[in-house]
């Protein structure tokens, strides 16, 4: 009988073991993807009023206009950051007439979802012309999107650069923005990324900007480190983009 129970006794500690390294994987994961926080500005900014509806979702978080508009933006949060975190920007996109979406991914990792535009367009029929941008690997699944999707004719670069080829794709205007201190979209990586983006891309730079400055929601890891003020940056930013949909609204 002994002989018998020393293997099962064996059999159940190597279960307990898989079972608590499991367990360990599982807690790590949640972790490493539990979002960067929107910060309270940010939140400030999904309250509705002065002209703006702003609606949230399962799949995204809306910002409307008071007049109903025919052009619109799909944004793609940054890899791990709460959509909540660019409210400022959409808002401030809605304010001057553009229907403006963030639109959720899964995991928050946009290259999950590079394809759930495509819901929102089909859900908006009365919007007729459609800028897509992303912030960072956001910026990533933009790109993928625009190149498989004539509806788009506008791409806005937060930070980040193209994986795909459109440098051919002459319906699209581009505006590419960036910081001089990101760590993360560095400038070299953004210049060796300029052979996939058409000849007439508009190219921003936001001096003494960060990674974090294309969204409210604090310090990142492995970002530089910024010599300008994050509300110059946003101003920045939000000028260029507002821009390019003026631009694409003719």
């Amino acid at each position: 009988m002994k002989t018998k129970a020393k293997p099962r006794r064996i059999v159940r500690w190597v279960l307990l073991g898989v079972v608590f390294i499991l367990l360990i994987v599982i807690a790590s994961a949640g972790i490493w993807l539990r979002p960067l926080p929107a910060s309270a500005q940010a939140l400030d900014a999904l309250h509705g009023g002065g002209g703006v509806t702003v609606t949230t979702t399962n799949d995204s978080v809306t910002f409307m206009p008071a007049q109903k508009p025919s052009e619109g933006i799909l944004f793609y949060p940054g890899a791990k950051v709460d959509p909540d975190a660019y409210a400022r920007y959409m808002r401030t996109f809605a304010e001057h007439g553009y229907a403006a979406f963030v639109v959720k991914m899964p995991l928050n990792i946009a290259l999950l979802g590079e394809n759930l535009a495509a819901n929102v367009i089909a859900a908006n029929p009365s919007i007729k012309k459609w800028v897509i941008g992303g912030h960072s690997l956001g910026g990533v699944a933009a790109c993928r999107f625009a190149a498989r999707n004539a509806v788009i004719t506008g791409l806005l670069l937060y930070a980040s650069y193209c994986d795909v080829d459109l440098s051919k794709q002459t319906r699209l205007h581009v505006v590419s923005i960036a910081g001089t201190n990101d760590g993360l979209a560095t400038p070299a990586k953004i210049a060796d990324a300029k052979h996939f983006l058409p000849t007439t891309t508009l190219y921003v730079t936001v001096q003494g900007g960060v990674h974090a400055f294309f969204g409210d929601y604090g310090v990142q890891d492995g970002d530089g480190q910024p010599t300008t003020s994050r509300e110059i940056a946003h101003a920045t930013i939000a000028n260029a983009s507002v821009a390019l949909l003026d631009e694409v609204a003719g």
